[in-house]
């Protein structure tokens, strides 16, 4: 069967692009055209420009003619979740406060990926400010269900075909959702490990970089793109590029070890859902240990709120004291409500991230892996919820890594994902271990 553009991965799309299979400029456009008439259904997208496209594809054709080495993104199309600063392409943030705003700078990642050959091909939907009010996007597993959010756009827009690879951010639960709900891959780094210079700043303690992609391979080329220490951000400093790559192709000098956790809040996960998670451990059967978590995670709930709702008031103080009508009537109650969380509070909340990351290391110290659900359940139907992130919160909290494994699906078809959560910045640790876990998946899923 021949392949579409639309089924291509990262590393297919570089391999044809910078070997000359494909021309750059004819199949970039040829691509864009696709993605415009398919999105009309999607709306993954809230911005495409043509003429940025082209531009972009002219500069790789013409380091190619001056005979320098493709980069790891030679020609990839990629979408960037719109609350991350470019130059040729307007960032909105979700809101129509900005609508129109072009920033004078790329943010770091985008800087990043377009140094590596990667091409900004849009710009993806979010919620308002990347908080929980819905975009306009849809499920491309079925147009009436959510995609998850609040990288809402990056998740569909893998999904569909659109882009092999999309950059969204995690503040509670916006990358490894979205991911489940989409049935794509998802990885969200440790915190710190990319930078968010030029990225809308909802909450400086726990915002951070995610990504989809249609395979391990392709999220570990992006991250270790992206990653390591730009000078601006502190939460980077001293970091450098992270080996994700070279990380994951690495064979374990052990069979990895994992234990599966229901979580306080298995009761709230849907019974099909349920019943996948199960079949998926009766596949392991022996091989994953079945733990309870600490107390922690339930307290965590409540720290992690706090110190959200504070910064988010704070980041949102200029919207909300000169555009405060043309914020959602959710978002106006909220920062109403958030601005009366009294300082003591939000400190002692703050303090408790890196107690919260810590509390997992005796489970790290025997398991490669801790997994859960990655959701309640499936993308819920209807647009007016992007669903609840409740199975992503104390991880996002402590900062640790997180990989969305699109492993499960229900009666009608629609995805369910498996969450793989590490230790505090050893993601590469992770990532191998992932590595195995997939091949192994599929031998017994089709044996």
């Amino acid at each position: 069967m021949r392949l579409t553009t639309a089924d291509l991965s990262l590393a297919d799309w570089r391999e044809r692009l910078s070997t000359g299979a494909l021309g750059v400029e004819k199949t970039l456009q040829d691509h864009l055209r696709f993605v415009r008439e398919a999105d009309e259904k999607v709306q993954a997208f809230v911005a495409l420009d043509d003429q940025a496209v082209l531009s972009q594809a002219l500069d790789l054709v013409n380091l190619k003619n001056r005979g320098e080495a493709p980069g790891a993104l030679y020609g990839v199309p990629v979408g960037l979740k719109d609350i991350i600063d470019t130059e040729d392409l307007p960032t909105c943030h979700g809101s129509p406060i900005y609508e129109g705003r072009y920033a004078i700078a790329d943010a770091t990642v985008a800087r990043r990926i377009r140094e590596a050959g990667g091409v900004v091909l849009g710009k993806t939907a979010t919620t308002e400010f990347a908080t929980f009010h819905p975009a306009k996007t849809r499920n491309p597993h079925n147009l009436d269900h959510t995609p998850g959010g609040s990288s809402s756009g990056s998740a569909a827009a893998v999904a569909a075909g659109f882009v092999p690879v999309a950059v969204g951010t995690q503040t509670n639960g916006s990358v490894i959702r979205p991911a489940s709900f989409c049935g794509v891959y998802g990885f969200k780094p440790s915190y710190g490990l990319v930078p968010r210079t030029g990225i809308f700043d909802q909450s400086f303690s726990l915002d951070q970089v995610g990504f989809f992609a249609k395979n391990l391979q392709d999220l570990a080329t992006i991250a270790q793109v992206v990653s390591g220490d730009d000078g601006h951000d502190p939460a980077s400093a001293g970091l450098a590029p992270h080996r994700f790559v070279e990380l994951l192709q690495q064979e374990p000098p052990v069979a990895p070890r994992f234990c599966f956790v229901r979580t306080p809040w298995w009761d709230q996960v849907s019974p099909p859902a349920q019943e996948a998670y199960q079949a998926f451990l009766d596949l392991f059967e022996g091989q994953i240990d079945v733990l309870d978590l600490p107390d922690v995670v339930t307290k965590a709930v409540a720290w992690h709120s706090t110190v959200n709702e504070a910064e988010l008031a704070a980041g949102l103080s200029r919207e909300w004291l000169h555009h405060r009508d043309q914020l959602s009537q959710p978002m106006q109650a909220r920062l109403a409500k958030a601005h009366q969380i009294p300082a003591v509070d939000y400190l002692l909340a703050k303090a408790r991230i890196p107690h919260v990351s810590a509390a997992f290391e005796g489970f790290f110290e025997k398991y490669d892996a801790i997994l859960c659900p990655a959701a309640l359940g499936s993308a819920p139907e209807g647009l007016e919820s992007t669903g609840n992130p409740i199975m992503q919160t104390v991880w996002t909290f402590g900062g640790l890594p997180c990989v969305n494994l699109p492993f499960l699906s229900d009666e009608q078809g629609l995805p369910i994902g498996v969450q793989a959560v590490g230790a505090f910045r050893q993601d590469g640790r992770l990532l191998r271990s992932l590595r195995w876990l997939v091949k192994t998946f599929d031998e017994r899923s089709s044996a």
